[in-house]
């Protein structure tokens, strides 16, 4: 019998010109077309990562259980319950922890065996996008089920992924801190519409400011803890680790990070440009974006266009936490060459993006966010077809 094709794990079409498939289950925004976007990515435009097909669900059967060893009344809500209670909507970016993995050098630096090249997703400047969600507030839904004194908490999927210790729903285990945060959301909106499939539906957690590997979709079960619970198997890849590292760290804060709304590698014509971008931070609001031009005036060789090289950007409206900022700068009688673009963000809390080589290396590649170059080139109109 010929094999079995493999299972798609979005639902969604996912068309070239709005999406860079990054492999199955992984669909990167294409930030090409980002400037046809106002504050919000359209549902069917945001990025997916899932790791595992969206498991079939009726909801009207369907439960968010809530237990523990930290809970007095353990119950289950049902969907409707969910929506009941008192609601909240935010806006907010939702950052993969793995955006920009593609830019940390594939195997380690250092030149020890120990650390293996950097593997999975190779997700460039896409795996990023904003949107208002509407959901819960977790507090108000523990509170509701008798919250005791508790340590953390583990959120569990109702997927089924496949790892090397067999069958496992995917899950992530929080400080109860973070878990009672006024913005900490079990959302079942996005943008004013019911959670789409390949989002999570019907109810996924947010966490604002944390990369959106904590956002659990196809929330099923909440198990809250008197006493510390240990990462689940999915955290284990999650931490920074590497020679810089005597000691992993759990990836939570999403760093400061911007991007130019283009497509790679694209061609432009000459003359007068108005380029545009987005910058966000998992820390708080963006303050202030600087832009460098480089042209190749050799094989390997770059001046920088502006001096001094860096310049700021104009800042389209005001900043605000944990959602990104669109900005703008001008740039006068760009000639026919081929460049390169970096965005340097700096947020309110004091955080810079560095420059590509201060970036440090780690085993998962996590968190990167130096100001990688996005290279254009500007073609004589005269030889354009």
């Amino acid at each position: 019998m010929p094999p079995k094709p493999p299972i798609n794990y979005v639902v969604q079409p996912t068309p070239s010109d709005y999406f860079i498939s990054r492999g199955n289950g992984s669909e990167e925004m294409n930030f090409g077309a980002v400037k046809e976007y106002g504050d919000f990515v359209p549902n069917d435009r945001m990025y997916i990562h899932s790791r595992a097909a969206a498991p079939k669900l009726d909801v009207a059967a369907w439960r968010l259980h809530v237990g523990g060893s930290a809970v007095a009344e353990p119950r289950s809500f049902t969907y409707d319950e969910l929506l009941a209670l008192p609601s909240v909507t935010l806006r907010r970016v939702l950052d993969c922890g793995v955006n920009c993995r593609a830019f940390f050098p594939k195997v380690s630096p250092y030149g020890s065996l120990k650390w293996l090249p950097v593997g999975w997703t190779q997700w460039h400047f896409g795996a990023v996008g904003a949107t208002e969600w509407t959901g819960v507030r977790v507090k108000d839904v523990l509170d509701a089920a008798g919250l005791e004194q508790a340590a953390n908490a583990e959120f569990i999927s109702l997927d089924s992924i496949t790892t090397t210790a067999g069958k496992l729903p995917y899950s992530q285990v929080i400080a109860i801190d973070k878990v009672l945060a006024d913005d900490t959301l079990l959302a079942y909106e996005m943008a004013g519409e019911p959670m789409p499939i390949d989002h999570g539906f019907p109810l996924r957690a947010i966490f604002s400011g944390w990369g959106g590997n904590s956002a659990v979709k196809w929330l099923g079960r909440i198990e809250v803890s008197k006493d510390p619970l240990p990462l689940s198997h999915f955290q284990r890849n999650q931490v920074l680790a590497g020679p810089d590292y005597p000691e992993e760290i759990l990836a939570t804060v999403g760093p400061v990070r911007s991007a130019l709304e283009l497509a790679e590698n694209i061609t432009i014509f000459p003359g007068d440009q108005t380029l545009h971008g987005r910058a966000w931070s998992g820390a708080g609001a963006i303050q202030q974006v600087e832009v460098c031009i480089e042209r190749e005036m050799a094989p390997g060789r770059w001046m920088t266009v502006w001096d001094p090289a860096w310049r700021a950007a104009k800042l389209l409206h005001e900043a605000e936490p944990m959602m990104w900022v669109r900005f703008e700068i001008g740039w006068k009688n760009a000639e026919p060459g081929h460049y390169r673009l970096m965005t340097r963000a700096t947020d309110e809390a004091g955080r810079i993006q560095p420059p590509p080589e201060e970036m440090v290396w780690n085993q998962h590649g996590l968190g990167y966010n130096g100001h990688a170059p996005l290279e254009l080139s500007i073609s004589p109109m005269s030889n354009m077809p």
